[in-house]
């Protein structure tokens, strides 16, 4: 089996032939890969809050060695690309492209299972840096997340969300209450934390983001003091400076953004994300989108004036 066979095999074409490479060379894990299966496959899918009926086809479509052995190939050596790279905030990991539908469940499903059979090795590293449980079973529910995005925005189950969860399986980010960081450095090598705002935990209330932003701090120094953060940065369309256009001083959003600094890096086109984000966007047209929210009108009546939205990074002191 090598790079070559496995890209017919699953037609992944140019988009996954680097990747392909680089997994080849790499070779298979010193350890044997595994994936847990039936109920103990059941209460890990239940704990990282996958919903039940993505969980069950889970584990009917798990790939076996004897069976599918190219997609266990590709499994054994994506799994090991993540583990070697385990607490390395300075890897640039995609986890490779989403196999073609046309595999059925278990291509859909695929980074789904090499989350977990990294699962072991990551908790590892979480024990070993002192992490709490429930901080590291907490973060790790991220999965849960995005199967449940991938069901409703696509309408079948699958996950392809694999480039942001290799953070979350390489030990270097974390959910404290609401957020989420990273570890991360500046352009000139200054520490920094990377804030992220999960889907989950209900709506981003200025004190729930106040109690994530005061955890921040001293549990980084605790468990990474070698990296030593004293602030956090993030790129987002949230820090357009032409929600104001839109939103009143009293919104939620313009009252998180206050403390916010925006840095002087050119903004990028913000379309895709903020429409991703606040809608899970799926190229329908913009009349059909809900228009509930003060943002959600905001999005859609910038959009249909023919103007764009800008994603923005900012940079904030953590308490």
């Amino acid at each position: 089996m090598d790079s070559k066979t496995v890209s017919s095999e699953l037609k992944l074409g140019e988009m996954g032939t680097a990747w392909l490479s680089g997994l080849d060379e790499l070779g298979p894990p010193p350890e044997p890969v595994r994936l847990p299966r039936g109920d103990e496959a059941h209460d890990l899918l239940r704990r990282l809050q996958v919903p039940e009926l993505d969980a069950k086809e889970i584990v009917e479509a798990a790939p076996d060695p004897d069976r599918d052995p190219v997609l266990w190939w590709l499994l054994e050596r994506a799994h090991h690309e993540i583990v070697r790279h385990m607490g390395d905030f300075g890897a640039k990991l995609r986890g490779g492209p989403p196999l073609s539908y046309e595999g059925g469940a278990t291509a859909r499903y695929f980074h789904v299972y090499v989350f977990l059979a990294t699962i072991p090795a990551v908790r590892r590293f979480h024990a070993s840096r002192d992490i709490p449980d429930a901080t590291s079973w907490e973060t790790l529910a991220q999965l849960g997340e995005m199967v449940a995005v991938h069901r409703r925005k696509y309408g079948e189950g699958g996950m392809n969300s694999q480039w942001w969860l290799t953070y979350h399986l390489r030990g270097i980010v974390y959910r404290l209450g609401r957020l989420e960081f990273s570890l991360a450095t500046g352009g000139d090598g200054t520490p920094l934390l990377g804030m992220h705002i999960p889907e989950t935990g209900g709506p981003l209330l200025p004190d729930v983001y106040g109690d994530s932003m005061r955890r921040a701090r001293p549990f980084f120094d605790r468990h990474f003091p070698e990296h030593g953060a004293r602030a956090a940065t993030g790129t987002s369309w949230l820090l357009d400076p032409q929600l104001a256009e839109y939103l009143t001083d009293k919104s939620h959003i313009m009252q998180l953004r206050r403390d916010w600094t925006l840095t002087e890096a050119e903004p990028r086109d913000g379309d895709d994300s903020i429409l991703e984000f606040v809608f899970r966007y799926n190229g329908q047209p913009l009349d059909e989108l809900p228009q509930r929210s003060s943002l959600e009108r905001a999005v859609v009546a910038h959009l249909k004036a023919g103007r764009h939205w800008q994603e923005w990074t900012g940079r904030i002191e953590l308490p």
